[in-house]
């Protein structure tokens, strides 16, 4: 026992090597079987680019190691020969973190055990779990001079508990926003280094969203910007010029993307596919393994590096891939990430007014289209600047008919004091006298009332409560605006109304409306389009008609884009502005609202021929016949129009 305890004292005690990694693991380590599709011993010059990264793990002058590249090439390997070698020849306290608990038991039990049983120089070092043995788990294992202890990101409370020296992040764009209340997850785990002199981190991962001025998004992406920014140049075998292997420098014919080449920015020539292998290989002879740093160097050493480096996938099996991606965004985001290790920019989803505007249609405002065969109304309540009477309310008035089509019939503001309800010739009144109107129908000589007006109660809320409650039931609804939602009308929400700051038994309904479910949707059928060649062609399901209105009803409609972002580690869907004025596109998402309130998304056919067998409208008779029938309600429509 005394001489095992000297031995470990020994080994404890002695200098750090003078070996780097790339050597010792030619030299010692074996790829498990179970992890590698050619088990055996590890050879480096299988990839090259990893030659790079390594050496800096043994480099006394860098500290922090990130490595932003493609998936399946070189960022696990680099974790665990990291293990390997400061478990056999620096022994350190070493922690690795995953973005789970789980992914860290999967780690430990599918990488680090393989590895320690297959590699003879590894074989005993760590002791196996015991069940009584509380410092050798699947999860942490104790070793002469340190230990391996594997963590997730999603753990805040293990984080924290041991002064560690050497640091492996994996998967940090996976990692979420914030270890409970600690804070960013490599930054608590970084401070647990801060007593070690020759402290060492690694960061990888696979790039994802393009990080904002906010500072969300791919964080292994901001870890790079902050390093020296290396990227791997190797030498043209043609004109012996160095480059990055860039996407836009592969070329194939048209149609054949499985006869792709990489081609030399410098010279133009193609290179094939054994020029390419080769041209890797020999970069362990050129400076800095073939790494070239873009920014100064402050202890931070950045690897970036795509599959064009890779000597397992053929530059015509990416083109291949490439192409397939191109179906979908989604497809296109997830190569440009894992193949080509670059970011995604989301591009925010907004439609064009200006199509919208020149596809205007030569109708009357005022007057219910021919298809249309029931109307609602939408209105958006502004305080104004200043408030009082620089107030306003908006209101949009739609027809609908059959498959959701929709036609714009009413566009109005009716200005003064919004906080005031009773004001006699107040916009409010006028809000009244409009619904209370009827619009007259181009085909059966009928007029049509509003069937619902949705109220947006975002502003002078108590006053758009209390109005809404002085009308007939079931002729409005105050409707409120949620980022999110599972449905896009939820279920009303019963609301007390206030007299005198008192409240009184008479209730209103507060219906919520998911903004992100009506925005997506509006604004997919904002780029349905009308063959020019066939005007009896179907329209996309929810299609929308628009008058002669101006450009400002345009802008309105398209003021916001739809764009991705990373909120406490998830990725979400946000809707930002990109105009000041919004109210046409708020009016439009409550009609939206309105129309689904009264079922028409479930209508049968049914259901669309009792109305107009009620409105008298028949589809046989020739248009002049139908002006013709005496109107079946008096319309009071331009009753306080103004």
């Amino acid at each position: 026992m005394l001489l095992q305890r000297l031995k470990q004292a020994r080994q404890v005690l002695r200098p750090p090597p003078d070996l780097n990694l790339p050597d010792w693991a030619d030299a010692h380590r074996h790829l498990s079987p179970e992890a590698s599709s050619t088990p055996g011993k590890w050879r480096t010059s299988r990839v090259e680019a990893a030659r790079g990264p390594m050496e800096a793990v043994t480099d006394p002058t860098v500290h922090i190691i990130t490595v932003m590249c493609c998936t399946q090439f070189m960022k696990t390997e680099l974790i665990l020969n990291t293990i390997a070698f400061f478990t056999h020849q620096d022994p350190s306290p070493i922690i690795v973190m995953q973005p789970t608990v789980h992914a860290a038991e999967a780690f430990s039990k599918d990488r680090i055990a393989p590895m320690f049983r297959d590699s003879p120089v590894l074989k005993g070092i760590l002791a196996t779990n015991k069940s009584r043995d509380g410092g050798n788990t699947i999860l942490h294992k104790q070793f002469a001079g340190g230990h391996l202890t594997m963590v997730g990101a999603n753990a805040p409370g293990d984080l924290a508990m041991r002064p560690v020296r050497v640091v492996l992040c994996d998967e940090t764009d996976k990692y979420p926003g914030s270890a409970g209340d600690e804070g960013d997850p490599i930054a608590v785990l970084s401070e647990r280094s801060a007593t070690f002199w020759n402290w060492k981190q690694i960061r990888t991962c696979s790039p994802t969203l393009e990080p904002d001025e906010d500072g969300n998004g791919s964080r292994i992406a901001m870890s790079y910007e902050e390093s020296d920014k290396r990227i791997f140049c190797p030498q043209c075998p043609h004109c012996g010029e160095r480059g990055e292997m860039l996407w836009h420098d592969v070329q194939w014919p048209e149609g054949r993307p499985d006869l792709a080449l990489y081609h030399c920015p410098a010279c133009s020539k193609p290179w094939t596919e054994t020029e390419r292998k080769r041209a890797i290989k020999a970069t362990r002879f050129l400076p800095n393994r073939g790494w070239v740093a873009t920014a100064p160097f402050a202890g931070h050493a950045g690897f970036k590096v795509n599959k064009l480096a890779s000597p397992w996938e053929s530059v015509s099996k990416l083109a291949v891939k490439f192409v397939a991606s191109k179906r979908s965004p989604e497809l296109l985001k997830v190569f440009l990430n894992t193949q080509l290790a670059e970011t995604w920019k989301e591009q925010g989803e907004s439609p064009d007014w200006k199509k919208l505007y020149d596809r205007r249609e030569d109708y009357p405002l005022g007057v219910v289209p021919r298809k249309g065969l029931v109307i609602t109304a939408a209105a958006d309540v502004q305080r104004g600047p200043g408030g009082g009477e620089n107030g306003w309310i908006e209101v949009v008035t739609y027809a609908w008919g059959r498959n959701l089509e929709r036609w714009v019939i009413d566009h109005q503001q009716f200005h003064g004091d919004t906080s005031d309800n009773t004001k006699p010739g107040g916009p409010w009144e006028k809000l009244k006298a409009l619904r209370e109107s009827y619009y007259p129908h181009e085909h059966a000589g009928v007029a049509i009332p509003i069937s619902v007006m949705a109220v947006d109660s975002g502003d002078q809320t108590q006053t758009v409560y209390d109005w809404c409650a002085s009308q007939p039931q079931g002729t409005v609804m105050a409707v409120k605006g949620h980022a999110n939602g599972s449905i896009l009308v939820s279920s009303a929400k019963p609301i007390q109304i206030k007299a005198n700051g008192k409240r009184v038994a008479r209730q209103s309904k507060l219906w919520n409306i998911s903004l992100n479910i009506a925005k997506s949707e509006l604004y997919q059928q904002l780029k349905y389009t009308v063959d020019p060649d066939d005007s009896d062609a179907p329209l996309g399901r929810g299609f929308i008609h628009f008058p002669e209105l101006d450009q400002e009803f345009f802008e309105q409609m398209c003021s916001e884009q739809m764009v991705m972002k990373r909120v406490k580690g998830r990725q979400v869907q946000e809707w930002h502005k990109i105009r000041p004025r919004n109210e046409v596109l708020d009016c439009t998402i409550y009609n939206r609202a309105a129309a689904n309130l009264i079922g028409i998304d479930t209508w049968s056919e049914e259901n669309w021929r009792s109305i107009e067998d009620s409105l008298g409208i028949d589809d046989r008779q020739e248009s002049e016949e139908s002006a013709e029938k005496p109107t079946r309600r008096k319309s009071n429509y331009w009753k306080g129009r103004r």
